[in-house]
């Protein structure tokens, strides 16, 4: 599993036969001491690539749940409250509902940082925003260096480019598959009290 960010970008150069990046930083993006072409590059389109990336799935290792703050102000109209989103948020999976409550799983709107409602409580399901490369499921970091190989590829392959992005668009469309078999497999995505009980199918 790669534990660098250097280590994925090197992961996407070597799939397109590019020059491999020399670990010596020690920041978020540990590139930021190179110089080369490539490194300019990678720290191009990593972070964006990451979270478009981690916006596209419901990726079980970027998963959380959180009790929203209710903010100060509230809505000019149509709503009677506001929440403040984590600041790790990327893209909501559901709203928490119990089987015992009144809370409409539509009745909401995102808009910027805020979730406005007519509920005066508000928990959610969400994915968030992952910056450590030590928490990637090793899937995700398959998926992320041919996504980058592909934003690579027009500047550094030369005359492999055709070729090169119609062998990583058909290994994407295998491995995406496989992503999503295995999420099938693995993800349940009701919470525990939105199942029914066996008490609940006695009175249907």
């Amino acid at each position: 599993m790669a534990t660098l960010v250097t280590e994925i970008c090197n992961q996407s150069l070597s799939r397109i036969g590019a020059k491999r990046l020399a670990y010596t930083g020690t920041t978020e993006t540990d590139l930021d001491a190179n110089t080369t072409l490539e490194a300019i590059l990678c720290n191009l389109h990593y972070t964006q690539t990451r979270d478009s990336l981690l916006r596209s799935h419901w990726w079980r290792f970027a998963s959380a749940r959180a009790d929203l703050v209710l903010d100060t102000e509230t809505p000019s109209f149509e709503w009677d409250y506001q929440f403040i989103l984590p600041e790790d948020f990327l893209r909501m999976k559901s709203i928490y509902e119990n089987r015992f409550s009144d809370v409409n799983l539509d009745s909401y709107a995102l808009e910027g940082t805020l979730l406005l409602t007519n509920e005066s409580e508000m928990s959610i399901r969400y994915i968030r925003k992952v910056t450590d490369v030590t928490e990637f499921d090793p899937l995700f970091v398959d998926v992320l260096v041919l996504h980058l190989a592909l934003k690579f590829i027009p500047a550094l392959a030369g005359t492999k480019s055709e070729s090169l992005m119609l062998d990583i668009k058909q290994d994407l469309k295998v491995l995406t598959s496989q992503v999503r078999a295995i999420d099938r497999q693995e993800t349940n995505t009701i919470g525990q009290y939105d199942l029914n009980t066996w008490n609940d199918e006695r009175y249907r």
